[in-house]
């Protein structure tokens, strides 16, 4: 009985730790379906959970060989990848969009995005989790698994508030921003060679830029099409 409440608790403790590192994949999650129809944003909602906490697992068991890799820029390459789709992310809400793209090619587009930044985060997640269970692979899965429903209808909720709160969108945008700039000047490739206050600041600057573009964005005059204005003068 010892044992079983010492698992309980340490799978808690797991839990409460991946409740937070989950934010970041909950607004990749919510950014990349909040355009699809409710079907398929349900879909590449479980697709992406699915992705998110089976990578979580994969890396998990394979965190001490890839540790051994020293010469592997992990946080550089993920922090790039992070980058272009956060702004892949933010740019489509601020253009019109293509209405001739279907829907099918914008779910696989959302399952693709959410997959690249799933890889990218998930291994910096493994290492904190990795440390908390201290090494024992049934605690991490356990407490993995635990959070599906969490990060499932947590990005649910919040691509609703991004459809009735556009602001919400530069927000999530922010958070990512923050952690891809974040990931890319920790890499020991980089590291080293900028002072820690650039290190610190940067990270917070861009996603301080993503909230000012959120508002020059919502706020701006819309653009008024001459061609329609001709039409209507026509008839």
């Amino acid at each position: 009985m010892g044992d079983l409440g010492i698992f309980l608790l340490g799978a808690m403790q797991i839990t409460l730790l991946d409740i937070v590192l989950s934010g970041d994949n909950i607004g990749v999650i919510a950014l990349a379906t909040k355009d699809l129809p409710e079907k398929y944003a349900k879909k590449a909602s479980a697709i992406g959970v699915f992705a998110a906490v089976s990578l979580r697992i994969i890396f998990a068991c394979l965190i001490t060989y890839i540790l051994m890799i020293e010469w592997l820029p992990i946080r550089l390459v993920g922090g790039l990848l992070l980058i272009k789709i956060t702004w892949n992310f933010i740019k489509a809400n601020g253009e019109e969009e293509d209405a001739n793209v279907h829907v099918s090619s914008k779910f696989m587009g959302a399952i693709w995005s959410i997959i690249i930044a799933d890889v990218t985060m998930s291994l910096d997640n493994v290492l904190a989790i990795a440390s908390a269970a201290d090494g024992n692979m049934v605690l991490i899965v356990f407490g993995l698994i635990l959070n599906i429903p969490i990060i499932f209808f947590g990005s649910q909720y919040v691509a609703k508030l991004m459809n009735k709160h556009p602001l919400v969108i530069y927000i999530g945008g922010a958070v990512l921003a923050h952690t891809s700039f974040k990931m890319l000047l920790e890499d020991k490739l980089i590291s080293p060679y900028i002072p820690s206050i650039i290190e610190v600041s940067v990270p917070y600057i861009a996603a301080l830029f993503t909230i000012v573009y959120g508002f020059y964005i919502i706020n701006k005059p819309k653009n008024y099409n001459f061609k329609d204005y001709k039409k209507q003068n026509l008839r």
